[in-house]
């Protein structure tokens, strides 16, 4: 189902992050390799790190999506990303951080239709996030994007990725439940927190 078509080599801390903060140009992503999925239909979907060019199309990806997706994904009626938002998820410089796009090729020009990114909260916890594009939900594409990204941050030390899901959110609950993801506690009834511990290989049975 899923092919790793070039070495999966993500930065470590200490150079890394020297190199990129002494060079704005480089982004923390750099260094993860991609992934290719191919779905049921036969096309290809391609999940790699974003890039700081990626913001046009990032930004038209979430301009795209469905008021409800867009809720779901950021728990507000927004329209599009500030250039604050942007800049966060296409320009990473905490190499075990990791924003990630999935893309089509359609008619030969890229598409985004998946983006997805954690981020330390907690340490050693890292928060995750996820969005597909309307018309590519229920085809694998979150659940491979889930899996890359916690295999980033095992391999950056970190301990459990967390997040944050609203209650009627009913297709990625099941995904996460799916995963194995615990379901927890939390002051408002109108979102639900899941945890998932990371061991070395990524998702912990």
């Amino acid at each position: 189902m899923e092919a790793l078509t070039e070495p999966y080599t993500p930065y470590r801390s200490g150079s890394a992050m020297h190199l990129i903060h002494s060079n704005p140009q480089l982004y923390a992503g750099a260094g993860v390799g991609a992934r290719s999925l191919r779905l049921q239909d036969d096309r290809e979907v391609r999940l790699r790190a974003t890039r700081p060019d990626d913001a046009p199309a990032v930004q038209q990806f979430v301009r795209s999506l469905s008021e409800m997706s867009r809720r779901n994904r950021f728990f507000a009626p927004l329209r599009e990303l500030t250039p604050d938002q942007l800049d966060r998820v296409t320009r990473t410089t905490d190499p075990r951080e990791l924003a990630l796009v999935a893309e089509t090729f359609d008619g030969g020009e890229p598409r985004i239709v998946g983006l997805a990114q954690h981020a330390l909260c907690e340490p050693p916890n890292a928060e995750f996030a996820l969005v597909v594009g309307d018309d590519h939900q229920r085809k694998g594409i979150g659940m491979r994007m889930i899996g890359m990204l916690a295999d980033h941050a095992a391999c950056a030390g970190v301990a459990a990725l967390v997040g944050f899901v609203r209650y009627d959110n009913w297709p990625m609950l099941t995904l996460l439940a799916r995963l194995g993801f615990e379901f927890l506690n939390n002051e408002d009834p109108q979102v639900v927190c899941v945890a998932k511990p990371l061991d070395a290989q990524g998702l912990a049975a």
